[in-house]
């Protein structure tokens, strides 16, 4: 298993975990918060997937041309296209800032969680084959 697998899993886990959270804390928080949290756990997924392609296509070992074309392309979306949307939803949108960046942190959140708990496991195989 790749790291492009173990990305794309925390990107459908940090996506499940948003939508359960909205759907648990809609009764709680007002509309404002839970459009922040959504918005933040979606741009965040957003960044992560933009930035693995790109790391994806500085390590691609294919033909020179489809690496450069494709590291243009990532890198033209990770940058204009991707900080434009922040900034454009930051100013013409009302919502929390704080549950926004909360939101913005799951993905990484998800991926602590799953490395420590794939060093724990790997570490429970050590120790039960001894």
């Amino acid at each position: 298993m790749g790291n492009y697998d173990f990305i794309a899993r925390s990107v459908k886990t940090s996506l499940i975990i948003g939508a359960i959270a909205f759907v648990f804390l809609s009764q709680r928080f007002p509309l404002q918060v839970l459009w922040g949290g959504t918005l933040g756990v979606m741009l965040g997924v957003l960044n992560l997937y933009l930035l693995s392609r790109l790391s994806e296509m500085l390590h691609h070992k294919g033909q020179r041309a489809l690496r450069k074309r494709g590291l243009l392309l990532y890198a033209a979306l990770k940058f204009p296209f991707f900080y434009g949307l922040l900034v454009f939803l930051l100013y013409q949108f009302q919502f929390s800032i704080i549950s926004f960046m909360i939101g913005f942190s799951v993905p990484l959140f998800v991926i602590i969680l799953k490395t420590y708990g794939g060093f724990v496991g790997q570490r429970a195989s050590i120790i039960r084959s001894t």
